[in-house]
């Protein structure tokens, strides 16, 4: 925003002669002189992990560009992950670097990182469900489609089993003890009403005999639910 500001009233000030700098037209990063230079950071890999509870996870880890430039040993990671213990792992990939007009730029990326029970290895929720919509409000009630991304991680249409077309993504984990009913983790996420997750006290998802049932907290509004899924 400082660099808009400043390419306008240098326009405004001296019509005829243009700045030194300017954005690169893709965000990211360019090699053509006068350009500013953006990090970027590429996840090598995939985004969302599965592994069983007692294996092993080895990083992919990520490559960091500024222009031309590796800046990939300048990366910070956060989170750690825990083979032992059934959940979903956030790894947080950042690197800030200096640009030319001598303003901290960053970049960052997230991978998701699934230890998943024995109980659950074999579960395929992918497909179309019946949604119960919320206690609150029954009227909402509308099918939803589950589609598999990749191991236990899936994204639904209709989170909120409703027309608002609220999309997520979740991991089935398991963990549960006898007489417990096994866990679904919606991970904090980004959407068009603030943060998702099912983590927040308050909210919770699980297995059903029939299905699966969440309650969810959304930044706008507090905790949603429950809102119960069925064939």
């Amino acid at each position: 925003m400082k660099t808009i500001k400043y390419l306008f009233l240098f326009a405004m000030v001296i019509p005829l002669v243009s700045c030194e700098y300017f954005q690169s037209p893709d965000d990211t990063a360019t090699v053509r002189e006068g350009f500013i230079t953006f990090p970027a950071v590429t996840l090598n890999g995939d985004r969302f992990i599965t592994i069983p509870v007692g294996g092993s996870f080895d990083d992919p880890g990520v490559v960091a560009t500024l222009g031309s430039k590796d800046v990939s040993g300048d990366v910070v990671v956060t989170g750690q992950i825990d083979p032992s213990t059934p959940g979903v792992y956030t790894l947080d990939y950042s690197v800030s670097v200096v640009n030319e007009l001598d303003e901290v730029s960053a970049a960052s990326q997230q991978r998701f990182v699934a230890v998943i029970s024995e109980s659950v290895s074999n579960v395929d929720l992918s497909g179309q469900w019946n949604g119960d919509g919320t206690a609150a409000v029954p009227s909402w009630n509308q099918a939803a489609t589950v589609t598999r991304i990749s191991g236990s991680w899936y994204s639904i249409d209709k989170a909120l089993a409703s027309g608002n077309n609220l999309s997520i993504f979740f991991a089935v984990v398991g963990g549960g003890a006898e007489g417990v009913s096994d866990k679904i983790v919606v991970p904090d996420q980004g959407s068009p009403f603030g943060n998702v997750n099912s983590t927040d006290p308050g909210a919770s998802a699980e297995l059903t005999d029939n299905g699966f049932q969440w309650q969810i907290f959304i930044g706008c509004c507090g905790v949603f639910g429950p809102i119960i899924y069925s064939r």
